[in-house]
């Protein structure tokens, strides 16, 4: 019985990536016509026949790419769903299909069925389950891959990224400069290259302005909301006058048992997140939290995966600036009188 030829035969006899393959074989553009000859002829000769449902899906004007992520990270906060709609967007804009890739623990399994049938030329990926078996398996595949999020380790992927280390010394000095004296983090996971900066811009802040850093104010959190509410009582027992919670989540934990517990927000306790992810509160002041750009961060990232499937070069790593948002849950500054 023959052995039914694959899109990996056909880029591997043509000396191209799968993904030029499929770009080819499917009529897109960004294919040099000398290139597009040789892997047709390849088809041809190894008597490949693609996958109907992945031919059907690429012979409209748009080509395909996919988002990667973990479907229990939609279920843990908003970013995951956040950075969704985004990259959605992204991909409107850019005139590319999207495809959502999705497992509850093992969405590689999904990207490893939908390369081999060619339906998506490269996929971009949340970084926040870096370091997790899948993610290392579908780095080291060497599909065109760009990652929303730094890897903790890895730097032969290219990376899109918030800047955390500056933007969380801001907020963090905020709080500093409209009059709080003891400011406590709840951090995010140690593992986490975004929470571990955070805590660094924590830290930051409180040098630039020559003050020591609290030690028995910094607590382990892991960015969701029922964890910073378990910790709200032992943070509040220590009498902070300000919190940095390292995302919104983690805010919205501890501002629920603040005002269990009768503390007035901003007049005892000042607090601040980070993602802006969080509106205008219906039970509570609005959040003043750094708030990151989501639109921009899934633009690029979508620009720099179709220039990876060009095979054109792309910058190592892209840092783009937040904002931050100033809502009720501070006080305003006011300059110090002589």
């Amino acid at each position: 019985m023959a052995i039914e030829k694959t899109l990996d035969d056909v880029a591997l006899r043509s000396g191209v990536s799968r993904a030029t393959a499929s770009r080819a074989l499917n009529g897109r553009a960004g294919v040099r016509d000398d290139v597009r000859d040789r892997v047709v002829a390849a088809a041809a000769a190894l008597g490949y026949r693609p996958n109907r449902a992945a031919k059907n899906l690429a012979g409209g004007p748009t080509s395909v790419i996919g988002l990667v992520v973990a479907s229990e990270e939609l279920h843990r906060d908003a970013y995951a769903a956040t950075l969704l709609h985004a990259v959605a967007r992204a991909a409107d804009a850019h005139d590319e299909g999207l495809m959502l890739l999705m497992h509850a623990t093992d969405p590689s399994r999904a990207v490893r069925n939908l390369l081999s049938d060619g339906l998506v030329d490269g996929v971009v990926v949340s970084a926040v389950a870096a370091g997790a078996g899948w993610i290392e398996e579908l780095l080291d595949a060497k599909v065109p891959t760009v990652l929303v999020g730094a890897h903790p380790r890895r730097r032969d992927v290219p990376v899109v990224d918030t800047e955390n280390l500056e933007s969380s010394a801001a907020i963090v000095g905020h709080l500093l400069d409209t009059g709080c004296t003891r400011v406590a983090i709840v951090c995010g996971p140690p593992d986490r290259v975004d929470a571990r900066r955070r805590v660094e811009g924590f830290r930051l802040a409180h040098t630039r302005r020559g003050l020591e850093v609290d030690e028995s104010l910094v607590f382990s959190g892991d960015f969701t909301r029922p964890t910073a509410y378990g910790l709200a009582d032992a943070v509040l027992d220590l009498h902070p006058d300000g919190v940095f919670a390292a995302n919104d989540e983690t805010a919205l934990g501890l501002l629920r048992r603040a005002a269990e517990r009768g503390l007035t927000v901003p007049g005892e306790l000042s607090v601040v997140g980070f993602d802006g992810i969080t509106g205008p509160s219906p039970t509570g002041p609005e959040l003043t939290t750094v708030v990151q750009p989501f639109d921009d961060l899934a633009d690029v990232a979508v620009a720099s995966l179709l220039a990876l499937v060009r095979g054109e070069p792309v910058p190592a790593e892209r840092l783009l600036t937040p904002t931050i948002r100033l809502g009720a849950t501070t006080r305003p500054f006011s300059a110090p009188t002589d």
